[in-house]
């Protein structure tokens, strides 16, 4: 479940929320890490067009590049398949070298017997993806993660928020924490929290956003770059859409949440 929140929103949350979650390991020093990722697709932009008609089973490759400049989070890079079937996302991915990642993800062969059972399986998806569907690099995204778990051990309840999110469809050759963006995707003071949990959402979480005014809402950063910036998506459109499926302006978000706030708590926590 993924909500477009503003600075003083989040600010709203935090208070309570820190008191029943803890920082997800994968940030070690501190709840925060950038990542960086290029994201696949071919001359069609099926991987959008897919997303956009809801098809129930479709895939997204891409390579993504953890890590800090001040080293507290130590690079890594691995390239992913992510694969939707029938409304359950699994994400399949291999932790790889970057420059061994991005050769292997532009269709360069590899030798199976170098990795164990269930990473070739996922190396040979990827290249099965290159060959028979001409996946290729086509847009850069980058963002600042602040990543949460439940205290509680039984639970796998984890929240996400992303901000600074930017993009650029050129220069697609990924870094760890690269900031050569200038294309942004949301109004300054604006994150994506994303909640992600088994079963039920608690409780106390269900109202904490209700209380926020905080608005359930698809939110596809790929999706949003696209719809910004890809000439290719554009002259399929004939051209740039007044009406992004997945972008969001400043005078959208205003109207929503001021929305949002009118219509009060209750019908939000119905929301979620």
């Amino acid at each position: 479940m993924k909500f477009v929140i503003t600075r003083d929103q989040r600010e709203g949350l935090m208070h309570e929320f820190l008191q029943r979650m803890g920082n997800d390991q994968n940030a070690l020093t501190g709840a925060r890490y950038p990542i960086v990722s290029l994201y696949y697709d071919n001359a069609q932009r099926d991987c959008y067009w897919e997303k956009i008609h809801g098809l129930s089973n479709r895939r997204k490759m891409r390579v993504r590049v953890y890590g800090s400049m001040d080293g507290a989070v130590p690079p890594s890079s691995f390239i992913e398949v992510k694969h939707k079937a029938e409304g359950r996302g699994v994400k399949r991915r291999v932790r790889l070298p970057l420059e061994r990642a991005l050769s292997i993800a532009a269709g360069v062969p590899f030798d199976p017997a170098c990795f164990g059972p269930a990473d070739a399986r996922v190396l040979d998806e990827v290249q099965k993806l290159v060959r028979e569907r001409e996946f290729r690099p086509v847009c850069c995204l980058r963002y600042d993660r602040e990543a949460y778990v439940d205290r509680d051990p039984a639970s796998d309840l984890r929240v996400t928020f992303d901000t600074g999110i930017a993009y650029r469809m050129d220069d697609l050759v990924p870094s760890p924490d690269d900031r050569n963006f200038v294309h942004h995707l949301l109004p300054e003071g604006c994150s994506v929290m994303e909640v992600k949990v088994t079963g039920a959402v608690p409780y106390w979480l269900t109202r904490l956003v209700g209380e926020q005014h905080c608005i359930l809402q698809g939110h596809s950063k790929y999706c949003n770059a696209l719809e910004d910036g890809d000439p290719v998506l554009h002259a399929q459109m004939g051209g740039r859409p007044s009406k992004p499926h997945y972008g969001i302006t400043p005078e959208t978000f205003a109207r929503l949440r001021d929305a949002a706030s009118r219509k009060g708590n209750a019908q939000m926590v119905t929301a979620v």
